[in-house]
């Protein structure tokens, strides 16, 4: 057996640039493995250097540079009942944070929760048990909803709950831009006021390398959007405001006393948060609003004038067209309605307030639209819906948006 192994004759290959495994021929031809080894490393690819890979993370986290701010605003309204065919908290928790990253996806600048069967919401547990599995659907959507649109650093610091909520690894980080460098004077963040300090400053905590003390007194536990002051002070990242130079002298003077005191902080001053987006253009969230009936979508509009384009979407409605979105108007805010399975028709029947019939439910809009025309399914969900009519709409209302 072994001297029949041993006088087998090795198997060679004449052409030596045919593909197919390497096979020695006699010992003269034989390379040692150094060599095999060197001519192995001379042709493998070399990997991306460390900057190549620095290069391509900013490129990845860059956000477009808007050319200007953003006075418009869009807002969506959606029934809580939604959830109610989610079996599961898992599927609840991602039915929402699907709607949280559209919303996103399309600069939704507030998202309106009403209660489709009108009989008011269980706000005495608001903020207490509104996370768990059998709580108002409402509520649960608005408690989500909150929790994915707070910057990542600020969820312990404003959600006493988190290390209890079992959803949290389901959900994707949101990106609206709550740290980002909007020019090249100022830096905005978000924060939560973590203490007083003489009475007359606050301390809050950004999820910077240093706190921030703001030129006002805000009760502790508050989320504020701040304006951060010299956080860069090589770069001259300075507000020019008179205002806000004077406020931020103020409390440097106020410090001069203790350098080492003044060294432990950046500046900044308390503006709305809706400033980013006046000012820059910058997306910078969403905020939520709750409603007992769909009549209070309307009726208890956070801007002194209402809305001043509605817009409801039904499978009845108007297919949209070029035709349709051209004779859009110029608007200051949107507002587009969902429905639940059963259309809005059902939250208009269900509201007492409202004096119409399930079949005048398109006379409460400005338009009434099917924005999924020819669908090939019977249904389409409203986190569907919500996407579909987005992207529709984008461009229209980035025209007519003044």
């Amino acid at each position: 057996m072994d001297e029949h192994h041993s006088k087998k004759r090795k198997k060679s290959y004449d052409n030596k640039q045919r593909s197919g495994p390497e096979f020695e021929t006699n010992d003269s031809n034989k390379h040692s493995r150094g060599d095999r080894d060197r001519d192995r490393d001379e042709y493998k690819p070399k990997g991306p250097s460390l900057q190549q890979l620095q290069h391509a993370a900013q490129l990845a986290y860059q956000f477009p540079v808007p050319k200007e701010g953003r006075k418009w605003t869009v807002s969506i309204a959606i029934p809580g009942s939604i959830l109610d065919g989610s079996l599961t908290v898992e599927l609840k928790t991602y039915l929402v944070g699907q709607i949280a990253r559209a919303c996103v996806m399309f600069n939704v600048d507030e998202i309106v929760i009403y209660n489709e069967s009108a009989k008011g919401l269980q706000k005495e547990n608001l903020g207490k048990d509104d996370y768990l599995p059998k709580s108002d659907p409402n509520l649960f959507m608005g408690r989500v909803l909150q929790y994915l649109e707070t910057p990542l650093y600020l969820r312990k610091l404003l959600f006493p709950m988190h290390r209890d909520l079992k959803f949290a690894g389901l959900l994707n980080p949101l990106d609206p831009p709550h740290h980002v460098h909007l020019d090249e004077r100022s830096l905005f963040r978000e924060g939560v006021v973590v203490r007083p300090r003489d009475k007359k400053y606050s301390i809050v905590n950004c999820g910077m390398r240093k706190e921030v003390l703001i030129d006002r007194l805000v009760p502790t536990g508050s989320r504020v959007t701040i304006r951060i002051h010299g956080a860069d002070r090589e770069k001259k990242k300075l507000d020019k405001n008179a205002k806000t130079q004077a406020a931020i002298a103020a409390m440097e003077a106020s410090l001069t006393e203790d350098k080492a005191e003044l060294q432990k902080y950046f500046m900044g001053t308390v503006v709305s948060p809706k400033t980013p987006r006046e000012e820059t253009g910058y997306y910078w969230g969403y905020q939520v609003r709750l409603a007992d009936a769909i009549s209070k979508v309307f009726t208890e509009s956070p801007f002194p004038n209402g809305y001043d384009l509605t817009i409801g979407t039904s499978d009845k409605g108007t297919p949209i067209s070029s035709e349709v979105t051209s004779s859009v108007p110029h608007f200051s805010h949107a507002l587009i309605v969902f429905g639940g399975a059963n259309g809005i028709e059902t939250a208009v029947e269900a509201d007492e307030d409202l004096k119409c019939g399930p079949e005048e439910t398109k006379d409460m809009f400005d338009f009434w639209l099917n924005t999924c025309p020819s669908q090939g399914s019977r249904i389409i969900r409203t986190e569907e819906a919500l996407l579909v009519t987005m992207a529709t709409l984008q461009g229209t209302f980035a025209s007519q948006g003044h």
